[in-house]
């Protein structure tokens, strides 16, 4: 099976806070606690007399707090304008009985580029995950693909979730 499409920016910014939910909310969330208790002993030393050494440990807790949380969001937003500003991307993806092979076709204006990535079966850990408007395919923890299903037939999506379900991808 063989399917063409494109990516929209909301489509990649979905696809970005799936990604993170998948890879790093628990760590985020297990961050939020432990600064959550920092602060409550910090903000409890300053209740009893260490004003400065208890304050200054509750802001600093306080600030990596924020950060846990700001980082994603700033992150996610760098990628968006990054990609606003880049050429437009066609891509193929082909689905065999042994790999995916992703080619992205980079629309420069003088020389268009073609990158070819090849995901053996065998040997690579794949995870995919549907929503109503896309397929998610988790290549690793630092690799996405999307495939919108508003590129797609509801026979090539019907295909494509066979497919992810036979591979037990």
């Amino acid at each position: 099976m063989r399917i063409e499409y494109d990516v929209t920016i909301e489509e990649t910014e979905t696809a970005f806070m799936m990604f993170w939910r998948k890879y790093n909310l628990r760590n985020t969330l297990l961050l939020t606690l432990i600064y959550s208790i920092a602060i409550t002993l910090f903000v409890n030393m300053v209740l009893s007399g260490g004003i400065l050494f208890g304050g200054l440990g509750a802001g600093l807790s306080a600030g990596m707090l924020m950060s846990c949380w700001y980082n994603p969001y700033r992150t996610r937003k760098k990628i968006v304008q990054a990609l606003e500003s880049a050429d437009a991307e066609n891509y193929s993806a082909s689905f065999g009985e042994r790999d995916i092979v992703v080619e992205t076709v980079i629309a420069a204006e003088e020389f268009p580029a073609v990158e070819k990535s090849t995901y053996p079966l065998a040997t690579e850990e794949l995870y995919s995950k549907e929503t109503n408007e896309l397929f998610l395919l988790y290549v690793n923890r630092a690799l996405i693909h999307v495939f919108p299903k508003r590129c797609l037939s509801e026979q090539e999506a019907e295909e494509l979730r066979n497919y992810f379900i036979k591979k037990n991808i």
